[in-house]
């Protein structure tokens, strides 16, 4: 199938085969789930428990469709490929008996077209019609079906070999001893250069013993310059194309590795994803990225001899283990097609789907990364992929869409993506990526777990967030005009201050009637993480002026960036990796993550951060340059937070995440009959809390306290100090 994905299926003696259940999942809570996603859309796993599925489709009555990729060589409890129908919640197979591995299923004018090893098949009244059979396979496989409005029915197949030559990883894949005289087969006619390559001859028992091998031919049989390698239909490293009955099959494109993606854009183009060689076997090629293709009839692509519209004999693509790059296979070549965008090494591409507009408003293509890490690849202790990343097909710009906050695969807690093999856009609107589970690499073995593959959904939010502002603004807007008096509680605040042996600053607004009281509320306090909520409506500020971008990418440098404390990226996050603005403000309110809150402020500047809290209103702004403020100051800022979400979308997004932070023990401690928006922030015997409680007549609690010998018996005070204030707010309001 790809060069990466299927490499267990031929080593299918070392599979561990377990019993399992196929189930539709409801949302899972997404506290488990650890997949981060720009803001405004959700993930939720649907189906769950599947076996090696590779494609996703919806038939003409909207029932989705799961294609099981089956066993090529392994065990017999998992059988060959099959299609599933989810329906009403009950999967149930539809299509058995499918060669291994089953690749892509898609429906047109109500029938089922299905790709499987060697084959295109059409389930057509009643049975099962082959339109194409018989097309080479080894390392690589049928990939997918696209459809023209002429009546033609496209399909990949993906090359034998890695880079031309039958060697000896070939042998460790399985394929070579079971059928000794495969070979990879050109479109047309090629004469060759006459190269051979040595390798050991694993066809004997002594480990000895070598063989010469040529281009496009079987192991051990050497080639001679100038050499005629005929072409023929069953091609492979191609694009063909055959009508909806069959007739006519013909080669629409060559040269290609393993175009394992195929799909057309919606201006019309046949775009394909071809999976780039690895540094393996007798004829290694390095660094070879993931190229994308403007498919055009008659295009030759460059396989063997180009890598991405570059030479082979560059030397950029020289392997570690080799004196010199590899040579030409061929002695001449034909006209050669550009890449129009390339992916990263070991990006292990696969299938895509261009996004609607209700869904993404560039309409971007996304791609499903299943990603690197096998020793037989030559990535050893690499880890790429298990992502979603999108392509703008205009600029090339590459992007993360959805991956694992660990950067890793999820493994088997399936808490997050393992290998995303397909990305489809069902009838409603909803991104589906089909992920086709744990993948293990135990030393050279590779471990595919039958039960882990998933289908998952992700869906704007329509926009949660915006829905959350939504309701939250018309709590402010709706809360009835009064005229409270806070003097009781202003005196039975300080009186609760007075009696505690620690320094406390509190302040209150509310947020109707405009009155404040505050006790000790400008005593200057360490102000920890609360100083986020400056630092993330600093940066919305500057989105929303035009002057920062929410997708603008800043480099982790471990010397300057790392901080310890709260939050994941100081044990995930790598030297040289990049983040997105965005990502870095989520993870500095919902995970009050140091690292990120640190490459911001190294992004939007100390100094011009200072001034913006100055133009807030705040009074004591880093005195010194340290890290205070007061409880006031910081009431200050949340206000402003609110004001800022009024006006803008930007805005919002920082309030929605303040609502859904990750630490919750302080202001709403114990308040869980409405929404609190809020940030934590403590050090060393320092705990603080700034929030909005959205109560009936919504306010801002702002309390900083230091002197602790606990800093959770700290909290434990504010979530009893925060519910005295909610007390009597509430009690007002009767």
């Amino acid at each position: 199938m790809t060069k990466r994905l299927f490499l267990f299926l031929l080593l299918a003696l070392f599979v561990a085969v377990s019993i399992v259940t196929l189930k539709v999942t409801p949302l899972q809570a997404e506290e488990t789930v650890e997949v981060m996603l720009p803001g405004g859309y959700r993930i939720e796993p649907v189906v769950t428990g599947l076996t090696f599925p590779t494609s996703i489709a919806w038939d003409d009555q909207g029932r989705m469709h799961v294609l099981e990729a089956g066993y090529a060589y392994g065990p017999k409890e998992v059988g060959p490929g099959r299609v599933l129908r989810i329906e009403g919640g009950v999967p149930t197979t539809v299509v058995d008996g499918l060669n291994s591995p089953a690749t892509d299923i898609k429906f047109k004018e109500g029938e089922m077209y299905i790709a499987h090893r060697g084959t295109l098949s059409v389930m057509r009244d009643g049975g099962r019609v082959d339109l194409i059979t018989g097309l080479p396979s080894g390392d690589h496989y049928t990939g997918e079906i696209a459809f023209d409005d002429e009546g033609w029915v496209y399909i990949g197949n993906g090359t034998v070999t890695n880079s031309g030559v039958v060697g000896d990883d070939n042998f460790r894949f399985g394929w070579a001893a079971e059928n000794p005289n495969l070979h990879d087969v050109p479109a047309k006619d090629i004469r060759l250069a006459g190269h051979n390559y040595e390798s050991l001859d694993l066809r004997t028992p002594n480990p000895a013993d070598k063989t010469v091998t040529g281009g496009f031919s079987p192991f051990g049989t050497p080639t001679a310059p100038g050499q005629v390698i005929p072409g023929n239909l069953k091609a492979s490293g191609v694009i063909l194309r055959v009508r909806t009955d069959g007739s006519n099959p013909e080669v629409y494109a060559w040269g290609l590795r393993n175009p394992f993606g195929l799909r057309f854009d919606p201006s019309g183009r046949l775009i394909a994803v071809d999976q780039g060689y690895d540094d393996r076997g007798v004829r290694p090629v390095a660094n070879a990225p993931d190229p994308v293709y403007e498919i055009v009839q008659d295009g030759w692509y460059g396989w063997p001899d180009y890598v991405a519209g570059i030479p082979i004999t560059d030397m950029g693509f020289r392997s570690s283990n080799q004196d010199a790059a590899p040579a030409f296979l061929m002695a001449e070549h034909p006209p050669l097609q550009q890449p129009i965008a390339t992916l990263s090494p070991h990006t292990a591409a696969m299938k895509f789907d261009f996004a609607p507009r209700g869904f993404d408003g560039e309409g971007k293509m996304f791609i499903a990364a299943f990603g690197a890490g096998d020793p037989a690849t030559g990535v050893v202790g690499e880890i790429t992929g298990s992502k979603v990343v999108t392509l703008d097909l205009a600029t090339g710009k590459v992007e993360d869409f959805a991956y694992n906050r660990s950067r890793k695969p999820a493994g088997r807690n399936l808490s997050g993506l393992n290998h995303p093999v397909d990305v489809k856009f069902g009838p409603d609107g909803s991104m589906y990526i089909v992920d086709f589970g744990v993948f293990e690499i135990n030393g050279q073995v590779p471990n595919a777990v039958p039960g882990t593959g998933v289908i998952w959904r992700v869906f704007r939010q329509r926009s949660e967030y915006a829905e959350f502002l939504s309701e939250t603004m018309k709590k402010l807007e709706s809360a009835p005009p009064w005229n409270p008096d806070y003097e009781p509680l202003r005196a039975q605040v300080e009186e609760w201050v007075k009696s505690q042996p620690t320094q406390w600053g509190v302040y209150f607004k509310d947020l109707t009637s405009g009155k404040t009281f505050g006790v000790n509320e400008k005593l200057p306090v360490p102000a920890a993480s609360t100083v986020k909520v400056a630092v993330v409506l600093f940066a919305s500020n500057l989105v929303s002026q035009g002057k920062l971008s929410w997708d603008e990418r800043l480099t982790y440098y471990a010397d300057r960036d790392w901080r310890s404390g709260a939050g994941t990226m100081q044990y995930t996050a790598k030297d040289g990796d990049s983040f997105t603005i965005r990502e870095l403000c989520e993870k500095a309110i919902r995970d009050s993550d140091n690292v990120a809150w640190k490459m911001l402020e190294r992004r939007l500047g100390k100094e011009n951060l200072i001034s913006f809290m100055w133009g807030l209103g705040g009074k004591n702004v880093y005195p010194g340059g340290q890290n205070i403020s007061t409880a006031k100051d910081n009431a200050v800022y949340m206000e402003a937070a609110l004001n800022f979400a009024k006006e803008s979308p930007e805005g919002g997004k920082l309030i929605f995440d303040l609502a859904n932070t990750v630490w919750n023990t302080g202001l709403n401690r114990y308040i869980d009959e409405v929404v609190v928006a809020h940030k934590e922030g403590d050090i060393t015997g320092v705990a603080d809390d700034v929030g909005i409680i959205y109560a009936k007549h919504p306010y801002i609690l702002s309390i900083m306290s230091q002197g602790h010998d606990d800093v959770e018996a700290g909290f434990e005070l504010i979530g009893q100090l925060s519910r005295m204030v909610y007390d009597y707010q509430v009690g007002l309001e009767k």
